[in-house]
């Protein structure tokens, strides 16, 4: 059986793991942007890079509407299952005008169900709502992937039927190991790590808020803020205080590994979410999270085991739990242990891909029970 996963640029370590893990087992078809990078993938994959878009800066709407003809080639592949693994309103709007899942199976896979936009943009806000129109009323999905029966049941409660709905986890990052210096790197003496985009919900603010409480207690603290976006607000347009290391940038894939093994631990004081990718990087690394206990986090965070769970907006029990496994070298690293057992087991890609080559049979059965009903 074939498989064509497409996406544009978002998710896109989520895309190389997933089929790079499946072309184990099954012909796997990846279509993406013209520079897509090769070497990410395994020699089992087929890349497709006819999308007219970059994956090294944002693509105009019109350019993208303008070469929306390419996805065409969906009917050369003839595939079993098209598989959309990224939030792309342009894409369900090709595959709606040009009908090119009328012969194959259709799988969407929401990494945000839960609460809404995580943007304050205008046009990304209209573009989130023309997809979400497009994924809920204009392509019949055959199913749905989510990351957490959590999402499940958000996405349930707008209408989308149970069944049509299928639970699996996001993988590990573990693809990092693979890109960065070969040298050990040493781990850091009470420094902690902010990891991905400066954005409003994931509450930045919050551990900035906490850092006060933290120092008196461990005054040589490091927070290490690591990702795109304004910082401006937070330190009230003045350079950050002399306990931050800041990184202001989209992290190249060869500094990530870096920045989490020089840490002790990861933090996602999040004011919501659905699940996170850093999270999922940290455990890869065999770091502990402090996160908020808000979304699909919890089915992944076992408080007390690889973590800690914390409420939202709450800086006194964020610096709580930063302060204990700072303070304790042997509770750090047991849940370092458990947190990357959780990453090479139940959370490594080949379980995670067998998990959805068992979904894509699930849909061809259904399918082919309808066409012969």
């Amino acid at each position: 059986m074939a498989y064509v996963l497409a996406n544009y640029s978002g998710m896109f370590h989520y895309l190389v793991q997933l089929s790079n893990a499946m072309s184990k087992y099954a012909d796997v078809t990846v279509i993406g942007p013209k520079d897509i990078d090769y070497t990410y993938f395994s020699p089992n994959v087929r890349v497709e890079s006819v999308l007219d878009c970059s994956m090294k800066k944002k693509a105009s709407i019109s350019r993208k509407v303008l070469g929306l003809g390419k996805l065409r080639v969906l009917r050369k592949i003839k595939p079993d299952i098209i598989h959309i693994t990224d939030f792309q309103p342009i894409i369900a709007l090709g595959l709606y005008l040009f009908r090119l899942n009328r012969n194959s199976a259709l799988v969407y896979t929401d990494h945000d169900v839960s609460t809404g936009s995580h943007t304050d943009k205008t046009l990304e806000k209209l573009s989130e709502s023309f997809g979400n129109f497009l994924n809920q009323h204009l392509l019949n999905y055959d199913k749905f992937i989510v990351h957490g029966d959590f999402l499940k049941n958000c996405m349930v409660s707008k209408g989308v039927p149970e069944n049509k709905i299928g639970v699996i986890p996001h993988g590990s990052y573990t693809l990092f190991e693979n890109y960065g210096s070969d040298q050990k790197i040493i781990e850091e003496k009470n420094t902690i790590l902010f990891f991905g985009f400066i954005k409003e919900y994931k509450g930045l603010q919050y551990l900035i808020k906490a850092v006060p409480i933290i120092t008196a207690q461990i005054p040589d603290l490091k927070v290490i803020i690591a990702g795109q976006g304004n910082l401006n607000r937070y330190f009230n347009g003045k350079s950050a205080p002399s306990q931050f290391e800041i990184h202001n940038e989209l992290i190249p894939d060869e500094n990530v590994r870096e920045l989490f093994c020089r840490s002790q631990l990861l933090v996602l004081p999040y004011i919501e979410a659905s699940q996170s990718g850093p999270l999922h990087i940290a455990f890869a690394v065999g770091k502990p999270v402090v996160a908020t206990s808000v979304g699909s986090l919890p089915e992944v965070i076992k408080d007390g085991k690889n973590g800690f769970l914390v409420p939202p907006r709450d800086e006194k029990a964020l610096a709580d739990a930063i302060i204990t496994l700072l303070k304790s070298d042997d509770l750090r690293s047991e849940m370092g242990k458990n947190a990357y057992y959780i990453a090479t087991h139940e959370l490594s890609w080949d379980t995670i891909s067998r998990k959805t080559l068992d979904l894509y049979k699930e849909v061809l059965e259904t399918r082919s029970l309808k066409q012969d009903t």
